[in-house]
């Protein structure tokens, strides 16, 4: 028992007895708890919860503002689509009727012309003259045999150069005409359009203009003349460039033999000067 009751009477270890009655002497720092329901500062966690929490949601009102931004942006890009597709749907149509009224008007103008020639000997030599030169000059359509010529992009499979090797130019168009009236063509057509001797195809803005209209590749070249003319221009220095380029950077080049080719006739057919015929 007498341990126990040394052990309750001596709890303490001098040491710590001794730093107690040295602290005893300094006034005691008071802890104030908060009563229920008072504010209590915020600590270091507390600041840092609510600094997190505001930047989220900072970040969502910008997300959404971002969202709500880009979808009417994208409505509005896709309501000038829509406005602008209808636009050219109906200048095209407007176009093709203005197209075919020049055709009709053209035929009555050729039936007129014929009629007066007629009543003359005269007039009779001039109009064999014109018979033979419409073909020539693209006033009216042809149908023969021929050769049919068709020039494409390389596939994404090769890689254009940075001197656009894989791409046909206005000037590769240009070379294949041309290579085709030395080799014998009597009339060509690009995708559908007549050439004649004032046709002009050049280049803009990246796109190949035929008479001031934009074609897109393939480019299919109808030329009417002898049989022999596919082989002709094959053999030809031109066609043999063309076989070296579909070689070595993938342009489509295909020549074909056609036995009926119909080439339509010019869209318009400027003439630039005339003079009166003297008095029979």
């Amino acid at each position: 028992m007498s341990i126990l009751v040394d052990l309750m009477a001596g709890a303490v270890d001098e040491g710590y007895a001794n730093a107690a009655a040295r602290r005893g002497a300094q006034p005691v720092p008071t802890v104030v708890r908060p009563t229920a329901g008072a504010a209590r500062p915020l600590g270091l966690r507390g600041r840092t919860a609510i600094g997190a929490a505001v930047a989220l949601a900072l970040a969502g009102a910008l997300f959404a503002t971002a969202a709500v931004a880009t979808h009417r942006g994208n409505a509005a890009a896709n309501r000038d689509r829509k406005q602008l597709v209808a636009q050219v749907t109906l200048q095209t149509a407007a176009t093709n009727a203005l197209e075919r009224q020049v055709s009709t008007l053209s035929t009555q103008v050729s039936n007129a012309r014929t009629s007066a020639l007629s009543l003359t000997d005269r007039g009779a030599g001039l109009l064999s003259q014109i018979k033979q030169l419409e073909p020539v000059d693209g006033a009216v359509p042809v149908v023969g045999t021929g050769v049919r010529v068709i020039l494409d992009d390389a596939p994404a499979s090769h890689a254009a150069g940075s001197d656009g090797s894989g791409v046909i130019v206005d000037s590769d168009l240009r070379a294949a005409v041309n290579g085709l009236f030395i080799a014998g063509a009597q009339a060509v057509s690009i995708n559908g359009q007549r050439l004649t001797a004032q046709t002009a195809i050049r280049e803009a803005g990246g796109a190949i203009l035929v008479d001031f209209r934009p074609l897109s590749p393939p480019y299919t070249i109808d030329a009417i003349g002898p049989p022999s003319l596919g082989s002709t221009f094959s053999s030809s220095e031109t066609g043999q460039l063309f076989v070296t380029d579909h070689q070595l950077y993938g342009l489509g080049f295909t020549v074909d033999d056609h036995q009926r080719l119909t080439l339509p006739s010019a869209a318009s057919v400027v003439v630039h000067y005339a003079k009166p015929l003297e008095s029979p």
